[in-house]
């Protein structure tokens, strides 16, 4: 406000000081026009002039402001009306993130009438019915979605959605794969495909979805362990089915082994893919083959099915299995469990051939505090052996207060399962069994999944 009063007074007195300048200068202006003689000073003329000119610019900008004030209100209006349009999307997807149905309806109806951007307050009256439970008028909107090339995808991700609700799969796979062919690289549309193949048991269908849910970098809610999970169980469940499907083993035996040790490769702690693939080496004639597979799976994580295999595969005398099966236990484990876990399944083994003195040393070789339900189980066997009554009744009541032994256990819902199955029985989690220590979670075990 002060620079301006001080640029008046300068431009006041620039305007004093040219008015003094031109009224000092001598001159005279003379001139006739329609007969008449007209005589002046030449420093009014000048100032004539000026004046003339001024007023002209004046009228001409104030007839502009007339004939442009119709448009100008009509822009002023136009653009009150998109910012109030815009106002109301904004509150509207507020409400919808803060669960208002009401709300979110009422500022989407506000929106639709204010703006004309379809593909906007389209998606807002989608989302707000589908928040509100009235799916029809949701898959309306989302169905409109799908007519701009902008937000088809949009669209086929919220009919998916809504069909999954509704229980239909079929609609549901088909708006999921339609949205994954627009866009190639989405994970979101990648993970309903998934869900929705592996659900179906197509296995070999689900495993691009997954190759570009595992690409995705921005990924939060899925770590690299469940994607190699699920990797390994499409693999191993589709040499399943390849076996069903064509009995003769020499057919496809070459691609199941390769898919199998490819499952192995991404998670190696998946031992009946290792033990699946001892039986397709015994099938195909060369069981010697299964022998490194099956060490390198014993190796990751120790089981008493795998030692056993091993035990036939290497056709030795009993001490040798034993020395054979301890070095496959890596001295200086830096899972120190993992590698207790394993002396406990060479103990069990050396128990079942008779070799009971060597059984105890591998359980004595086990701290106290870090033996299982397992260990003490088969110390009490040991001591019934030996018709010690009072060391059955220690171990079994240290078994009752130790950690308990691996099982599969959801990752997602905590239930147990006697097997591995591709889905939890519970929460129909795709790939969620874990083969973990259970402590901690539901004691249920559900039935054999198939």
């Amino acid at each position: 406000m002060f620079g301006r009063l001080i640029g008046l007074v300068v431009l006041v007195f620039l305007g004093g000081a040219l008015a003094s300048w031109l009224a000092a200068q001598p001159g005279m202006l003379a001139f006739e026009w329609f007969g008449w003689q007209v005589e002046m000073r030449t420093s009014l003329a000048v100032a004539i002039l000026v004046f003339t000119a001024v007023a002209l610019l004046f009228v001409d900008r104030l007839l502009r402001g007339l004939l442009n004030l119709p448009a100008w209100l009509g822009r002023n209006l136009a653009r009150r009306r998109t910012d109030s349009g815009h106002r109301a999307l904004a509150l509207g997807l507020m409400a919808v993130s803060a669960g208002e149905p009401d709300e979110a309806r009422r500022q989407a109806a506000r929106a639709q009438r204010l703006l004309s951007a379809p593909h906007l307050t389209d998606l807002l009256s989608a989302q707000a019915a589908h928040l509100a439970g009235d799916s029809q008028a949701a898959g309306r909107y989302f169905t409109s979605l799908i007519q701009d090339s902008d937000t088809a995808f949009l669209g086929h991700i919220g009919l998916a959605r809504l069909a999954l609700e509704d229980d239909r799969t079929d609609d549901a796979l088909a708006s999921a794969r339609q949205a994954l062919g627009l866009r190639p690289k989405s994970a979101m549309a990648a993970r309903q495909v998934l869900a929705l193949e592996a659900e179906r048991g197509n296995w070999a269908a689900a495993m691009p979805a997954l190759q570009i849910v595992a690409s995705d970098r921005d990924r939060s809610d899925i770590d690299d362990a469940i994607i190699a999970r699920q990797r390994a169980a499409l693999f191993y469940l589709d040499t399943l089915d390849q076996a069903e499907a064509n009995p003769n083993v020499k057919d496809t035996a070459k691609d199941q082994i390769t898919r199998l040790n490819a499952a192995l490769t991404a998670w190696p702690e998946f031992w009946p893919a290792a033990l699946r693939l001892a039986d397709l080496y015994e099938e195909s004639g060369t069981p010697k083959k299964a022998i490194k597979p099956l060490e390198k799976s014993f190796r990751a994580m120790p089981h008493t099915d795998v030692a056993a295999r091993l035990a036939e595969l290497w056709q030795v005398n009993e001490g040798s299995q034993i020395s054979r099966l301890l070095r496959l236990i890596p001295a200086d484990a830096t899972d120190v469990a993992l590698a207790d876990e394993g002396r406990c399944v060479v103990a069990e083994h050396a128990l079942m051939k008779g070799l009971i003195g060597e059984a105890r040393r591998l359980l004595e070789d086990i701290s106290a505090s870090r033996r299982d339900v397992a260990a003490w189980r088969l110390i009490g066997q040991i001591a019934r052996e030996d018709e010690d009554d009072d060391s059955v009744t220690a171990a079994l009541q240290q078994a009752g207060d130790a950690p308990r032994s691996r099982r599969w256990q959801c990752t997602s819902c905590q239930l147990v399962h006697d097997e591995w199955a591709s889905h939890c029985g519970g929460c129909t989690g795709f790939a969620t069994l874990g083969w973990q220590r259970p402590d901690g979670a539901t004691p249920m075990l559900a039935a054999k999944v198939e």
